[in-house]
């Protein structure tokens, strides 16, 4: 089944439930502060697996109208406490936390959207107009994605971000970082550079051989 992680305004426990029940989806989600759960009993999970770090305890939790997987947890490099819901009762509860924060990761392509492809106005009010203008902005950051995906095979790297990302990491201490973070190849945002050069290319129509000269100068450092 899929699994859908999502804002808690989404919270509907019983609709969730059952779409597990009938085998159509499974949800992560945090739990909403005037949620009021009654604790019916405690999953074992194991505290020296790295995944959990951070883990506090995962729970049977009944709400008003469905039982419910809960999950609490505070960030090791935050030390913020966060919990959280699920009806996926399969995965480690590090991975849990995991997947939700890696939400925020996406909705970093929204930021691209409006701040770097200067999307911040409808094309027009009709259902028909909306849904072809979110299609065309996805296919675009999905083409540029591409295609920095196929430079990156060629061996050119975004090496000041990917340094930038180093550093930061270099500097949070031992006891600080999440190991679950380490295990998977984070994707970075589009810069604004990188956009720049794309659009220069197609409007001055350069030679691949010339704009591959290029990219391999603007993904080395900033400018």
């Amino acid at each position: 089944m899929p699994i859908l992680v999502v804002d808690p305004a989404y919270i509907d426990n019983q609709f969730w439930a059952l779409e597990k029940i009938h085998q159509q989806a499974m949800v992560i989600t945090r739990e909403k502060q005037n949620m009021k759960p009654t604790l019916y009993d405690n999953n074992a999970f194991d505290g020296e697996d790295p995944v959990n770090k951070g883990v506090l305890s995962d729970e049977l939790a009944g709400y008003s109208n469905a039982a419910l997987r809960r999950i609490c947890y505070r960030d090791p490099a935050t030390c913020k406490d966060f919990v959280f819901i699920t009806t996926c009762n399969s995965l480690r509860p590090g991975l849990i936390a995991l997947l939700y924060f890696m939400r925020w990761k996406i909705e970093k392509a929204y930021d691209v959207f409006k701040n770097k492809l200067k999307v911040r106005k409808a094309w027009g009010s009709g259902e028909t107009c909306a849904m072809t203008q979110a299609h065309f902005v996805a296919l675009l950051h999905n083409l540029l994605t591409l295609l920095l995906a196929r430079l990156e095979k060629t061996g050119l790297q975004q090496n000041a971000v990917e340094k930038r990302a180093a550093k930061r990491f270099e500097k949070t201490p031992q006891d600080k970082r999440v190991p679950t973070h380490e295990m998977i190849r984070h994707a970075f945002p589009l810069t604004c550079q990188f956009i720049r050069i794309v659009r220069n290319v197609f409007r001055q129509k350069i030679p691949w051989e010339d704009a591959y000269l290029l990219f391999k100068q603007r993904l080395h450092s900033y400018l």
